[in-house]
C-alpha cells in the first residue's frame, strides 16, 4: 500500500510539472546536469530569481528514465536509470515537442562526482573503489549517452574557454549554457544573470554532508589518496582534455592525493 501511495504521489507530482510547463507563457529555463554536479545550488537560484518558469532533469533520453521506485538497472550505455517527475516533465514538455528552452548543464571534475556519488553507495570491494563505473565516467557518459540522443547536440565540437569556465552554444530551439561547477558564485551569477535575463544571486545548497554523508564521504577521500594511477585514468578522459587545462588537473590530482 506504501508502495503503490508513492505511485501515485509520483504521478501527481508529474502532472502538477506538466500543467505548470503548459500554463506557462514565457520560455522556460531547465537546470539539466547529471548528478552531482552543484545543479540543485543552480536551481534553487534560479527560482528564487525567475520563479516558476525553472525546472530539474537529471535525464533527457527516454530509455534512460523510470516510472518505477526502485529502479537500479542499468542501461546498455552502462548508465544507472533515473527516477524523477522532472524528467518526464521535461522529456514530454519540450524535448519531444521541441519546444524553446534554456538549458543550464553543469560540468564538474569526474574524480569529485564518482566521489560524491561513491559517497551514498554501500563500500564496495575492488582495488579501483570509488573510481569505478557508472561513477568514474558519470559526466562523458551522460553528454555521450544522455544529452547527444535527447538534444542531437554534444559539446566536443564547441570550444570550451576554460578561464571563463563557461560557454553558450545555440541548438534550435534551445539555448544551453555550460558551467564549470567550480566557478566562483560571482561569476556563476554573471553568467546566470545574462542567460535568464534576471538577476540572479547564488544559494548554497546539498552537499554531501548536508544530506547526512560526511563520514562516508571522508572514506572516500581517504580511499582517492591511494588511487593516483586511477585518478590518471579517469583524468585522460575526453571530458577532461575538453573542460578542464592541464594545469587544473594537475592542482585537481594533488588535492585528490593529499586526502582533502
Amino acid at each position: 500500500m506504501r508502495d503503490a501511495a508513492k505511485q501515485v504521489t509520483f504521478f501527481i507530482r508529474y502532472a502538477m510539472l506538466r500543467a505548470r510547463l503548459a500554463a506557462l507563457r514565457e520560455e522556460p529555463v531547465v537546470v539539466a546536469s547529471t548528478h552531482r554536479t552543484a545543479s540543485t545550488a543552480v536551481y534553487r537560484s534560479l527560482r528564487v530569481a525567475i520563479g516558476s518558469r525553472v525546472f530539474k532533469c537529471h535525464r533527457l533520453h527516454e530509455p534512460l528514465m523510470s516510472w518505477k521506485r526502485p529502479d537500479p538497472s542499468v542501461s546498455a550505455d552502462g548508465m544507472l536509470r533515473n527516477r524523477m517527475t522532472g524528467d518526464w516533465a521535461v522529456l514530454h514538455g519540450i524535448t519531444q515537442p521541441r519546444r524553446p528552452a534554456r538549458l543550464v548543464m553543469m560540468v564538474r571534475d569526474p574524480v569529485a562526482v564518482a566521489a560524491s556519488m561513491a559517497a551514498f553507495e554501500p563500500v564496495q570491494n575492488g582495488a579501483a573503489w570509488p573510481l569505478v563505473q557508472p561513477f568514474s565516467n558519470a559526466m562523458t557518459d551522460w553528454f555521450d549517452a544522455d544529452v547527444l540522443p535527447a538534444l542531437g547536440w554534444s559539446p566536443w565540437n564547441e570550444p570550451f574557454d576554460t578561464e571563463r569556465k563557461a560557454m553558450l552554444v545555440d541548438q534550435s530551439p534551445w539555448r544551453i549554457l555550460v558551467l564549470r561547477a567550480d566557478l566562483d558564485d560571482g561569476s556563476k551569477e554573471r553568467e546566470l544573470s545574462r542567460f535568464v535575463g534576471a538577476t540572479v544571486r547564488m544559494v548554497r545548497v546539498n552537499s554531501a554532508e548536508q544530506r547526512g554523508a560526511g563520514s562516508s564521504h571522508a572514506k572516500v577521500l581517504a580511499r582517492l589518496s591511494q588511487l593516483p594511477d586511477e585518478i590518471d585514468r579517469v583524468h585522460r578522459s575526453k571530458l577532461c582534455a575538453h573542460f578542464f587545462s592541464p594545469a587544473e588537473l594537475a592542482a585537481q590530482r594533488a588535492r585528490w592525493l593529499s586526502g582533502n
